[in-house]
């Protein structure tokens, strides 16, 4: 189960410098406000990665990472709000909320 758990986490962080470079690859085209929420969603897992920012142990806390929970969530509020219906921005964003909640919580236990 550990090189399970070990898999996950590189596929995970690839996924999100996947999205992070997608993301800056298209802010400078038009419809970009979508891609504001996927670069807030990349980054903040991946700085917390390289520098740490938040801590880990928590433990009289339900949320693990609660700064950066917050920050995945406001990403992920911004897409919904601005994203258009079957758009790549939303996808990046499901893919990346669905692999943050199981990195938190089941890769990091």
């Amino acid at each position: 189960m550990p090189t399970l758990k070990a898999l996950f986490s590189f596929a995970y962080l690839a996924l999100a410098a996947l999205s992070l470079a997608a993301a800056l690859l298209a802010l400078p085209g038009g419809g970009s406000l979508p891609w504001i929420g996927v670069l807030v969603i990349a980054l903040a897992p991946l700085v917390q990665y390289i520098w740490p920012y938040d801590s880990v142990h928590v433990t009289h806390h339900k949320v693990r990472l609660p700064k950066v929970s917050l920050c995945v969530m406001l990403g992920v509020a911004w897409v919904l709000l601005t994203a258009d219906k079957g758009a790549t921005a939303l996808w990046l964003t499901f893919a990346n909320l669905g692999g943050f909640l199981l990195h938190t919580y089941w890769v990091r236990d």
